[in-house]
């Protein structure tokens, strides 16, 4: 690429771009990396139609996120969004020739809105945040072997194999779910959802005082575990010692109102009902000298690596956590304070044990520090401004991205 020409591509995704950690890493990456970004995502109101965000280029579509329980919505919601792509996707592309167009799921199927793009040559990327089988028939309780989960098995099949190559977010997901749906290893890359450490930069100063101050950020819903989260609190022995604060909204958020209304926690939690845009929410944890992952363990949250526990540790906070699959291959059983899974009496207890002791504090601490390093986004950013070049072949820049 000569200095005065950069590489344009495309990407989209079905969310609200500047509240999505993944997708702007991604973004900024690229950019850094010497293409131009152009990125098709949803319209929060009172948000402008288009917007330089750090380089990229954000192009709204006329839509918000469907908050709700009912399948048959969310898959409308994805359709209506599938077809604005569709459209949009096909202007961009007589205007810029874009040789890559990076998808993120949900939905999988969002990839055929590249079908003009694709005959004209256009390398496609599949991101595959969450496997959409198991994520539809976790939070919809209708299981796997369904009639409605071998429908979406089929169409993540079929877009797997429509695109030149697959992402995702790490290593358990590839072996655990992708590779049993039939998806084929060549094509997989895994490019970590870890945490980005410039930032969420180490703590340097870190005091153990005498209350606990847990934090809870991200997408309320009810895997997240927050249900059994609260109903720990209730049952906590030093509730003068304990407090909770929760930044984020989803599906779940009426509905935890209403617990911490019904468990008189009003005093213990603070609800932050909304998302906040990435590169400020540091600000909002600054408070904070506990992280909490009280995730809900099911067919897809079983390989659930949450990016909160990678973002407190690379502050150097302790964490308190469930184990899963994902969880459990990454992590070893003294780096964080576990409790058992589905088990609110369990957690209950270490957080009584924290407020008891602060020497267990600091050490969970010192850990979190020691750990830091093995899951920073700085090194996954290089593998995938990599694989950007390898598709559009494009040589690396003296003044990006080594």
């Amino acid at each position: 690429m000569t200095s005065h020409r950069r590489e344009p591509i495309l990407m989209m995704a079905y969310t609200y771009y500047e509240s999505d950690p993944r997708v702007i890493r991604e973004a900024e990456a690229a950019v850094e990396g010497g293409f131009e970004v152009d990125f098709l995502a949803l319209r929060r109101p009172g948000s402008p139609p288009t917007e330089m965000a750090r380089g990229v280029r954000l192009i709204r579509l006329n839509q918000a996120k469907y908050r709700g329980r009912g399948h048959v919505r969310y898959l409308l919601a994805y359709m209506k969004f599938f077809f604005s792509c569709l459209v949009m996707t096909t202007r961009l592309f007589f205007a810029r020739r874009y040789r890559v167009i990076h998808v993120n799921n949900m939905p999988d199927f969002l990839v055929f809105s590249t079908f003009i793009p694709r005959l004209f040559g256009t390398k496609v990327i599949l991101d595959i945040h969450d496997p959409m089988p198991n994520t539809f028939a976790s939070k919809f309780k209708g299981g796997e072997g369904g009639f409605f989960y071998r429908l979406l098995l089929w169409q993540e099949r079929l877009s797997a194999a429509y695109c030149s190559r697959i992402v995702t977010v790490h290593d358990p997901v590839r072996d655990g779910i992708l590779l049993k749906h039939g998806l084929a290893p060549g094509s997989i890359s895994v490019i970590a959802n870890f945490a980005d450490d410039i930032l969420f930069p180490l703590r340097q100063s870190f005091k153990s005082d005498d209350i606990i101050r847990l934090i809870f950020h991200g997408t309320i819903l009810e895997r997240s575990g927050l249900g059994m989260l609260l109903v720990a609190l209730s049952h906590v022995r030093h509730k003068d010692r304990v407090v909770l604060k929760i930044i984020g909204e989803g599906d779940f958020s009426q509905t935890l109102t209403g617990m911490i209304q019904s468990l008189n926690l009003r005093d213990v939690v603070q609800f932050d009902n909304r998302s906040y845009p990435v590169h400020s929410i540091l600000d909002q944890i600054a408070d904070c000298n506990v992280g909490i992952v009280p995730l809900e363990i099911s067919s897809v949250t079983n390989y659930a690596l949450p990016l909160k526990l990678l973002e407190y540790i690379s502050l150097g906070l302790p964490v308190v956590s469930v184990r899963n699959k994902a969880i459990s291959y990454y992590l070893g059983e003294n780096d964080c304070l576990f409790f058992e899974r589905d088990n609110p009496d369990s957690l209950s207890a270490a957080l009584d044990r924290l407020a008891e002791d602060p020497d267990t504090v600091m050490r969970y601490r010192e850990r979190s520090v020691a750990l830091r390093g093995r899951f920073s986004w700085s090194g996954e950013k290089k593998k995938y401004v990599a694989l950007l070049r390898d598709l559009t072949g494009v040589e690396g820049r003296s003044d990006g991205i080594t």
